[in-house]
């Protein structure tokens, strides 16, 4: 007698998702891990009197946070698809917050170093992730919309409120608070990344491989085109410099064709070929040469023209941190009323439109200054939004990941290579005001990049 054949089991159907407490977990995870990019640089003058610190050794401080955010992004994008998104959110925060207390209670520069090391790293594997469950767990509009606007806005904003926030917090409590104040918020992230995110899926065994080659060469080339262009600005000869973007583009060169002959490759070579991310990337990268043109650029020119402190400038920054707050709100809505597409273009118009307004007022009235700049920040939120959108939401489910790793990365690389141009410049004996129409010029070509490569402007309620 044969025995009875049973039908399969059909598959578990999806814990339900508690949409806005979810949403709002990813957007803070976002914002911690990003939240002290800017925010240490106003402590950096404590630290320097604390430790007895040259100049030339307390740059550290922020380049290797920017080394270790910027290089591992790919890698930590590729272990994000590989084994889950809500194990490597876990993992990422824990390393960021003993980072975190590793930096501020260091006794010596050694340490404090080490925990920026720490949540570069934490931050390099959080941030893809994050991206990823946005666009996981949210597959239907309206809420996709809504989502990624969330989570857009929390990275878009962090930086910004790291600057603001950092000289008050120095100011009052000293520096080492900077880290310390973020640690009780780590530590409640990952309590409620427990809580509230459903469990990954068991990691199928096929896919526990890593391109061990393909990240040595990604991180390796990422590194070196990151550290070469935060030194090429730096007096003296350039060739060192030049000599590390030389190795990181011919590192990232080499991996591209040996990504096509591997079986779990880092990198498909499908991603590289998909219009929406290349649009997405390069349009980021367009904007982020402005956001340095505003924040870096721009901080400068309050302090040295203006006559501001670091405080001061923090706070008359404070309102281009609110307008892209607040312009990441109906992002959402304009996104499927419009299209991503449409939303990108005009939006980096305003952001083109309105740092040619900042040239051209450079010297006037601070007034001024700071109503081109509010401008400026309106634009920020509805292109993060957009892009961030298009970018990851698009991708398919096992590449989310890495999508969101390769769109961050254009951001770091795009960043440092247009700070070292801008203040190369400054150091050549350039005019602010030329400094702000490069940047728009940049930020133009973002706009090319996206009406030629990203395509058709479907309503993202129809995709």
């Amino acid at each position: 007698m044969e025995p009875a054949l049973t039908a399969p089991a059909p598959p578990a159907p999806p814990q339900p998702v508690r949409r806005w407490p979810v949403a709002l977990v990813l957007a803070s995870v976002m914002f911690l891990v990003l939240f002290d990019s800017l925010a240490v640089a106003t402590a950096l003058p404590q630290i320097a009197t604390q430790f007895d610190i040259a100049p030339d050794r307390l740059q550290w401080v922020i380049t290797l946070y920017s080394l270790s955010i910027g290089g591992f992004l790919l890698l930590g994008g590729r272990v994000c698809d590989l084994w889950g998104q809500r194990r490597l959110i876990i993992i990422s925060l824990v390393v960021n917050t003993l980072g975190l207390v590793l930096a501020g209670l260091a006794s010596a520069l050694i340490p404090l170093l080490a925990g920026r090391v720490l949540q570069g790293l934490g931050a390099a594997f959080a941030i893809p992730a994050a991206l990823a469950s946005a666009a996981a767990l949210f597959p239907d509009e309206p809420w996709r919309s809504r989502v990624f606007a969330v989570v857009a806005a929390a990275a878009n904003t962090a930086g910004l409120a790291g600057a603001v926030c950092g000289g008050l917090i120095t100011s009052y409590w000293g520096w080492r608070w900077i880290f310390l104040a973020v640690v009780p918020v780590g530590i409640v992230a990952v309590i409620a990344t427990r809580r509230l995110l459903p469990p990954d899926p068991p990691v199928a065994t096929d896919r526990r491989s890593l391109d061990v080659a393909g990240a040595v060469l990604a991180t390796g080339g990422l590194l070196a085109l990151i550290y070469g262009a935060s030194r090429i600005s730096e007096p003296g000869a350039p060739w060192p410099a030049l000599s590390f973007l030389g190795t990181g583009l011919f590192l990232l060169a080499v991996l591209v064709p040996l990504e096509r002959r591997m079986r779990n490759p880092l990198l498909k070579p499908g991603l590289l070929r998909s219009r929406s991310l290349m649009a997405s990337c390069l349009a980021f990268a367009a904007h982020s040469a402005s956001y340095a043109a505003v924040v870096v650029v721009g901080s400068l020119y309050l302090q040295q023209v203006h006559g501001l402190s670091a405080a001061q400038t923090g706070l008359v920054l404070a309102p281009v941190l609110l307008g892209a707050l607040l312009s990441a709100v109906p992002a959402g809505n304009l996104i499927r009323r419009y299209g991503p597409r449409t939303v990108a273009v005009v939006a980096l118009a305003l952001c083109a439109g309105t740092l040619v307004g900042v040239a051209v007022g450079t010297g006037g009235s601070l007034p001024v200054v700071v109503a081109w700049l509010v401008g400026w920040g309106i634009s920020a939120g509805p292109i993060y939004v957009a892009l961030t959108r298009e970018s990851v939401g698009n991708a398919a489910p096992d590449d989310r990941g890495t999508a969101s790793a390769l769109f961050e990365s254009t951001s770091h690389v795009g960043g440092a290579l247009s700070v070292a141009v801008f203040l190369t410049m400054l150091g050549a004996g350039a005019a602010y005001g030329t400094v702000q129409l490069l940047g728009a010029a940049v930020a133009a070509l973002g706009i090319v990049a996206t009406i030629t490569l990203m395509p058709g402007n479907n309503r993202a309620a129809d995709t």
